[in-house]
């Protein structure tokens, strides 16, 4: 389904381009989107995982697909336009992730899977297809096939992710890379590789910083500095096919950083606890108690995810970081409580009234 039949989403892109561009090119309170974490479950066993998946972490909760409806419906109201639909490997059980796609309605919403692409087949790719997938997001470690197996835990996941790219790509929908970026490879030999891959086969390359939390928590050796944040957006103005969440997709330039996305795109569990986003590990609420506005709300008090932010805060902000990030035993199914966590000064009172994001 190309975006031309998705004339509501277009009308929401539209809405958050002005809404970005009257604020001075920064992404204020705009509601952008949702990561739905549906199952955890994985085939695979990733050095790096956020969610501790290799760790069998609550494999066997998953989101009720008439609550996926409702999400659905709730994020509709919002003006959210895009939904990412992650696991664990959502492809481990297809009929399940079929069934999330039809209840979703994505006719309303720039759709995307993010997936390992191990089993990813042409037959699959269509389906994805026929039921309004706009994009698959495919991670790639490396352009070194042992490298990347290593990385991932299993012999063969580098030729299947390379070839689900592919396959997705001959269906029309968009494929994108995924790199995850961190110290150990920003300015390596390896990430240049991936990137003329990635532009040579016409793909987007979409940059996701390492983050000290997961399998990897309280390791800061891997987060990126400022040095390397200039680079990543001087190999964004060589590529041209580079995004990150906090760039500007609007600058012509390729310089402009609308900010930090803690809660602009929240991060859903499959036991409906709601992040600010898929590596900061704070409780803002829980979608089988509270609405998705009340719960952008309560996340948007924190100043912290409230004010701009050129920084990743998860994998850039090393004073968020030391402060806030990676506490012993966190995860995202034992995430922190903002009242454990802030000062009052640091939180609005509830009688407060938040800035309404303007509409056009």
């Amino acid at each position: 389904m190309s975006l031309l039949q998705k004339p509501l989403v277009v009308q929401k892109f539209r809405d958050f381009h002005d809404y970005v561009k009257n604020n001075d090119g920064k992404i204020g309170l705009k509601q952008r989107g949702l990561d739905m974490n549906l199952n955890n479950g994985c085939n695979l066993k990733c050095e790096h995982c956020f969610t501790l998946s290799p760790q069998g972490l609550n494999t066997k909760d998953r989101i009720p697909v008439e609550k996926v409806k409702d999400i659905g419906d709730q994020a509709d109201e919002l003006g959210i336009f895009e939904i990412d639909l992650q696991g664990g490997e959502l492809l481990l059980n297809k009929e399940y992730l079929f069934d999330v796609l039809n209840a979703l309605g994505t006719e309303r919403f720039y759709v995307y899977l993010t997936t390992n692409g191990y089993f990813m087949t042409s037959e699959i790719a269509k389906k994805l297809a026929e039921l309004g997938v706009d994009r698959v997001s495919v991670s790639i470690d490396s352009m070194d096939p042992e490298t990347h197996d290593t990385f991932r835990g299993k012999k063969g996941s580098w030729e299947r992710a390379i070839n689900a790219l592919k396959l997705v790509q001959e269906e029309g929908i968009a494929p994108y890379l995924n790199i995850t970026v961190g110290r150990y490879n920003v300015d390596s030999d390896d990430l240049r590789l991936l990137l003329e891959y990635s532009k040579d086969n016409r793909y987007t390359t979409l940059l996701n910083i390492a983050t000290p939390g997961g399998m990897w928590r309280n390791m800061h050796e891997i987060c990126i500095n400022d040095e390397d944040s200039h680079h990543l957006i001087n190999m964004r103005k060589h590529y041209k096919n580079i995004l990150r969440n906090l760039w500007d997709p609007f600058d012509r330039n390729r310089e402009g950083v609308i900010g930090c996305n803690t809660v602009n795109r929240l991060y859903i569990t499959p036991i409906g606890d709601v992040l600010p986003c898929p590596y900061v590990h704070i409780k803002i609420g829980n979608i089988f108690e509270s609405s998705l506005k009340q719960i952008s709300e309560n996340g948007f008090r924190v100043k912290y995810f409230r004010e701009y932010s050129e920084k990743c805060l998860a994998g850039e902000d090393t004073t968020f970081i030391k402060k806030f990030m990676a506490k012993e035993d966190t995860t995202i199914f034992a995430p922190q409580l903002i009242k454990d966590l802030f000062s009052d000064k640091e939180i609005l009172p509830d009688d407060i009234s938040l800035p309404v994001p303007r509409h056009y």
